[in-house]
């Protein structure tokens, strides 16, 4: 795994974490969705971002279950790494800001 990937995975963590404990705005979104995008196609080394977005619904589907699945074989068989990586997304600055109130 690439240093490049584990910062990427780092980020996707962050971003779920932030999603747990307060509501993202419209940017967090966008942005926390096309990491998740880029950690599932990670696992999918065959099917490119470009390829990817010109696929069908259904063919995007299918590459996100392969990628997902790859994704959670790897949390499992390194539970280590991830264990810091989810301690680290959790005292993130990203997932402890908080939404102003409504008024």
């Amino acid at each position: 795994m690439t240093p490049e990937t584990l910062a990427l995975i780092a980020s996707y963590l962050m971003c779920s974490e932030a999603a747990e404990v307060r509501v993202l705005d419209g940017s967090e979104i966008e942005h926390c969705t096309s990491i998740y995008t880029e950690v599932k196609l990670g696992f999918v080394p065959e099917v490119s971002l470009d390829e990817y977005q010109i696929m069908s619904a259904t063919q995007r589907a299918e590459v996100n279950q392969r990628g997902y699945a790859g994704f959670l074989a790897w949390r499992s068989s390194n539970a280590g790494p991830v264990t810091e990586l989810d301690v680290d997304a959790k005292s993130s600055e990203m997932a402890v800001q908080t939404n102003p109130p409504c008024r």
